[in-house]
């Protein structure tokens, strides 16, 4: 049954890739917000060559789970300093840390073997953890998210057990600090699909009057399938009043093992500005990317390896670091229009397979391009502003180019960026 779902898959992904999607904007555009941009597990080195690497990439949000069995190994006994680390380098950098409330530990069972799982008696012990935990890092911490992916693996006990635990965190967090954000959810697409009974249940619970956002991981087999995944999510949100309020606290793609999602490293930073670009005209409030370096050793079947946006923690060489820069430096802040043939610098014969984002700023635009089908298409650009530089997605490098230009695209988005010299509220 696996060997089939897993053909499925890929037969999906080849005829998936081949479409083009259609994003909704809406027509006075929509903020991008200006803590728009994070990583996953960044800044875990705590070394001074990586956060001077993640503020050239425009980073400003890092993810870390906050272990239990860590910080309490022993009943009674906290150990917050590797915490205490990551968090304040992150605070000295400007960045904010986002961190999960998981998992279980080893103490609270009788053979000692963890198991992603809080049995009902030792819920008590869990919110201590939780109490102190919330408490240490008050003002330092910048949102706080209950638990990872509870409908997949990474919660082995019954959906009722979870909504309890869930409702008791909640007002736990809340209670020792009212002011820190705090996010429910961490859903992702589950293998069959999207675990719905289960995700209206928890937007249902007593527990989400104490949440501001809600996580969600829309893991996919491409850039498209992952925008329709998060609009099926959005579907749900809305009923419950938190369309508006969906952070995506993980994303990626790898680029080896035997994940069926997997991709050519090459491809790697075309997925990245798409994803980025999708999520965010489709009204994401945060993307975090997962994650920041592959290991110095990767085994080659073991997908979790291949994810990272930097080869290693060694060499620095970029898989997709450059992609996402660009993204992290010229989204967040912005309004985000959808070009459609006709409007603003779209001549009307433009073909509707092109598609078209423009970022706008304060002190300058971005305006994102690809052609959603197979092929290239000239396309007339009659840009204003000054200053006008086609940036490469691989290697971050820049181009200048005339404001009127008549440019190929193809399926590798065309990153262009320049400086306005008008009011922000015109145009």
């Amino acid at each position: 049954m696996k060997k089939v779902f897993i053909r499925f898959l890929i037969i999906a992904f080849l005829l998936d890739s081949c479409t083009s999607v259609y994003v909704e904007v809406p027509p006075f555009g929509r903020y991008i917000h200006e803590e728009f941009a994070g990583i996953v597990h960044a800044g875990e080195t705590n070394t001074a060559e990586e956060f001077e690497y993640l503020e050239y990439m425009g980073v400003k949000l890092l993810l870390h789970t906050f272990y239990w069995d860590r910080i309490e190994p022993q009943q009674g006994e906290w150990h917050f300093q590797d915490y205490d680390n990551m968090v304040n380098n992150a605070n000295d950098a400007d960045m904010l840390t986002v961190g999960v409330l998981a998992y279980d530990n080893r103490w609270i069972h009788d053979d000692g073997k963890l198991r992603k799982y809080i049995p009902q008696e030792r819920i008590p012990d869990f919110l201590e953890y939780v109490r102190r935990t919330v408490d240490h890092f008050r003002g330092r911490v910048y949102a706080w998210c209950i638990w990872n992916e509870p409908n997949f693996y990474f919660w082995t006990g019954t959906d009722r057990e979870f909504i309890n635990l869930f409702n008791q965190t909640a007002a736990v967090v809340k209670e020792t600090d009212s002011n820190v954000i705090l996010l429910g959810g961490g859903f992702n697409r589950n293998i069959p699909g999207l675990k719905k009974k289960f995700i209206n249940e928890i937007f249902s619970s007593d527990g989400m009057k104490y949440i501001d956002a809600v996580a969600f991981h829309p893991y996919e087999l491409n850039f498209n399938r992952s925008l329709r995944i998060f609009e099926k999510f959005s579907e749900i949100a809305e009923k419950y009043g938190y369309k508006d309020k969906i952070w995506i606290t993980e994303i990626g793609f790898p680029t080896g093992g035997w994940y069926p999602a997997r991709i050519k490293e090459k491809e790697l930073p075309e997925f990245i500005i798409k994803t980025c670009t999708l999520l965010a005209a489709g009204g994401a409030k945060k993307v975090l990317w997962y994650h920041m370096f592959d290991p110095v050793k990767r085994s080659g079947s073991n997908s979790e390896d291949f994810f990272g946006l930097v080869r290693s923690n060694q060499d620095y060489t970029s898989k997709g670091a450059e992609a996402f820069r660009l993204c992290s430096l010229f989204m967040p802040d912005s309004m985000c229009y959808a070009q459609v043939p006709g409007k603003d610098y779209m001549p009307s014969e433009t073909p509707k397979s092109v598609k078209t984002f423009w970022f706008k700023k304060q002190e300058g635009s971005a305006l994102i391009l690809w052609n959603g089908r197979a092929g290239i298409k000239k396309i007339h650009l009659d840009l204003p502003g000054t200053n006008h530089l086609l940036h490469d997605i691989v290697s971050g490098s820049t181009t200048s180019i005339l404001p009127e230009i008549v440019i190929p695209v193809g399926n590798e988005p065309l990153f262009i960026t320049w400086q306005d010299i008008y009011d922000f509220e015109g145009q």
